[in-house]
């Protein structure tokens, strides 16, 4: 006795598969105005403790060039267990544009500044 109907059947899985981690360096732009680097990203600062930030509004990018002292303008880097990130809220209201949600880029280099497409 065959039954020649086409069956569609589900696969019983109840455990989730854990999505292996992204090691690929990467930079988030918050609505906060935090730009926030993974580990792999925060060594493009080598060790930098602060940055200078400037914007390309053709290319809509941002450039973040690491600098080692204290200088105007410049915008301390925050180093963490997990990465780093630089508070920069004026920088993004002083161009308008805070992103409304958060952005996700990978970094490059250009010259001496890293590079985020916006």
């Amino acid at each position: 006795m065959s039954d020649e109907r086409d069956y569609s059947f589900t696969l019983f899985a109840p455990h989730r598969v854990r999505q292996p981690k992204n090691d690929q360096p990467a930079v988030e732009v918050r609505p906060n105005g935090r730009i926030v680097f993974n580990k792999n990203a925060t060594q493009l600062l080598e060790n930098n403790s602060f940055c200078m930030l400037g914007y390309d509004p053709e290319k809509r990018a941002l450039g973040i060039l690491p600098v080692e002292e204290l200088k105007p303008n410049t915008f301390p880097v925050r180093y963490a267990a997990k990465g780093a990130y630089i508070g920069a809220k004026k920088f993004f209201k002083h161009f308008n544009i805070l992103p409304s949600q958060l952005v996700e880029n990978t970094p490059f280099k250009s010259g001496e500044f890293i590079g985020i497409n916006l």
